[in-house]
């Protein structure tokens, strides 16, 4: 009855996530020009084709997570594949983003949800294995927009700054050291999150957490882009970030019905 009510869950977070990259793959686009370069001789006819081939295999993932159950082991593979498809997409976004490591650990809890998924829904793993590797994978999603918030090595990122400062009028300053008190905020919330009796506060946190980042990564948008067509856009960023909240949502569920165990 526990795996069955995370599965659904994860069934939800992956249908929805893969929702937000077929439209953008189908839509708009990706950065899939940093690995298809002209130098390389690809040409941005190629850059296309593969954008709108990667979005259609995600709209074969759609259609799988409604459709496929545990009897169909042999093409829940797919969601193997589809892990492996936003790793590279994550990756991309890493190399235009001056080949920066955090960026890629912003991308964690997204790369790991379809494989979760399938663990979940596909094989006899160990529940209590495969939540070990959800809440590895928002520790290093909650470690990325820290390592930004505090701006380690490659300074705070300035459109959280100029957000910040439109938004609220904040000072220069001041919006600095509110960016570096949100880092220790998760960084706290990383640590709790992995000892038991403060587990529960941590998965509170992150689910918040994750619901604030989405109304602030939409609100930038709109800063950005201030027209009708932002709304548009910006909804498949809103449906990409879910697995913040819905990886949580999944965790807690399963403490409040594991919190007798003692092997918990």
């Amino acid at each position: 009855m526990l795996r069955f009510q995370i599965i659904r869950i994860l069934q939800i977070t992956v249908t929805i996530l893969l929702i937000g990259r077929g439209w953008q793959h189908l839509f708009w686009d990706a950065p899939y020009q940093q690995l298809f370069t002209a130098q390389a001789g690809f040409s941005d006819w190629f850059v296309g084709q593969w954008t709108a081939f990667t979005g259609w295999f995600y709209v074969l993932g759609i259609v799988f997570a409604l459709t496929l159950d545990n009897r169909d082991s042999k093409w829940g593979y797919t969601f193997v594949v589809h892990s492996a498809t936003l790793l590279l997409l994550a990756q991309m976004y890493r190399a235009a983003n001056n080949c920066e490591w955090p960026t890629l650990l912003l991308y964690a809890s997204q790369i790991a949800t379809p494989l979760i998924y399938y663990q979940l829904q596909f094989t006899k793993v160990a529940i209590g294995r495969i939540m070990g590797t959800l809440k590895l994978s928002l520790t290093l999603t909650m470690l990325g927009y820290a390592w930004y918030a505090f701006g380690w090595h490659y300074g705070q990122k300035a459109s959280w700054h100029n957000g910040l400062q439109s938004i609220f009028g904040l000072s220069e300053d001041l919006t600095t050291y509110l960016l570096i008190a949100l880092g220790v905020v998760e960084l706290l919330i990383v640590l709790v999150l992995w000892v038991k009796p403060l587990q529960k506060v941590a998965f509170a946190g992150i689910l918040f957490w994750g619901l604030l980042l989405m109304l602030a990564s939409v609100a930038l948008f709109f800063m950005e882009h201030p027209h009708w067509q932002s709304g548009i856009r910006s909804a498949w960023e809103l449906l990409c970030l879910l697995p913040n909240a819905g990886l949580s949502f999944a965790i807690w569920t399963y403490v409040n019905v594991k919190k007798k165990e003692e092997n918990f």
